[in-house]
């Protein structure tokens, strides 16, 4: 009577698993969309990010199934610890929705030039895919038979699961090949967007910034674009990016009619979201050609993908050293990875 009554409460709770991690995946790809402003009509399925979230789900719902048709790995106490995990991953989730919605860190305060409130929201959403991965990594050990020190095996797996991820993340970011201008040599485009970059004092564009725009600049004169979008807001004392790149570009005689600029946007994902909504329904049947680094266009291209913005990119000439090369890239692989899981 015991063993049944084991045997019972063992299946509730593989079924309270499952109720869990398509909670979790349901709840992260709704909040993916929904805090971006962007209509659950419009989530695509094939868009990389979701295919992770979706793959990370139906791994860990396999493992359930299999655990529940097998009585011998009834184990109450493991179930407890993986709905308990699977628990406080949601409840980590919902911080994110609270710090997002709410009035909470509402503050000028900076790490690692980062607002700290999306320091908090982007370690929230960390932690909580962190816990679906050990679970993953928890449930199939079990299933493994690898009860010895599983709990610090499925730690192990689970760090070397997401520096896979990232290794991933990074030769995508590594294929710069691909923004060649010789992909458009024959198109025209309406629009051309130059994303900002660092300026130095007196409104001067540093080197990557004047590398895009010298970049836009060539292929204005040559008529691959007509129009010049420049976006990127203000440094502390200094000319906002977007200004810094229109005196560079006046000067080299470019019309004044034929720039537009955008000078509040502080991060790629707010330029992107501002070629959504101010230029995107009017080249709906075009592409905005975007101009940048080959190590910020694997990213951003992604991020357009994301918001529905149709476009291409272009990479500038402007070479960096093997040092800036690896730091830059890198950096940018683990930007790109966060944005596909959690569209921050």
């Amino acid at each position: 009577m015991k063993r049944r009554q084991t045997s019972g409460n063992s299946k509730n709770g593989l079924i309270l698993s499952g109720i869990l991690a398509l909670l979790y995946l349901v709840s992260l790809i709704y909040m993916k969309y929904y805090l971006n402003g962007i209509s659950t009509r419009e989530i695509r399925f094939d868009y990389i990010g979701n295919v992770l979230n979706i793959l990370t789900t139906l791994v860990l719902l396999i493992g359930i199934i299999i655990t529940f048709f097998i009585k011998k790995l009834f184990d109450t106490k493991k179930i407890l610890f993986i709905n308990t995990v699977l628990v406080l991953s949601l409840i980590l989730l919902l911080a994110v929705w609270l710090i997002a919605k709410l009035n909470y860190l509402q503050t000028e305060q900076l790490v690692f030039n980062f607002p700290l409130r999306k320091v908090y929201m982007g370690a929230s959403y960390i932690l909580s895919y962190f816990a679906q991965f050990y679970v993953l990594n928890y449930l199939w050990g079990w299933i493994l038979k690898s009860d010895s020190l599983l709990e610090l095996r499925t730690f192990i797996r689970s760090v070397v699961g997401i520096a896979l991820l990232l290794i991933f993340s990074l030769i995508f970011v590594w294929n710069v090949r691909a923004f060649s201008q010789s992909r458009i040599q024959n198109q025209s485009f309406q629009y051309g967007c130059i994303p900002g970059a660092a300026v130095y004092s007196k409104g001067k564009p540093s080197p990557i910034f004047e590398g895009r725009i010298r970049k836009a600049l060539e292929l204005y004169r040559k008529g691959n674009i007509k129009k010049i979008i420049l976006t990127g807001g203000r440094a502390p004392g200094e000319m906002t990016e977007a200004e810094a790149a229109k005196k560079f570009l006046i000067n080299l005689g470019v019309a004044k009619k034929n720039i537009v600029i955008e000078n509040r946007s502080s991060t790629t994902t707010e330029q992107i979201q501002y070629l959504r909504k101010s230029f995107n329904s009017q080249t709906s049947s075009d592409s905005v050609l975007i101009v940048s680094d080959g190590f910020h266009l694997s990213r951003i291209t992604q991020l357009a993908k994301f918001f529905r913005v149709n476009s291409l990119g272009v990479s500038s000439d402007y070479s960096l050293s093997f040092e800036k090369t690896i730091f830059y890239r890198t950096r940018e692989s683990i930007a790109l990875l966060l944005f596909w899981l959690f569209a921050i």
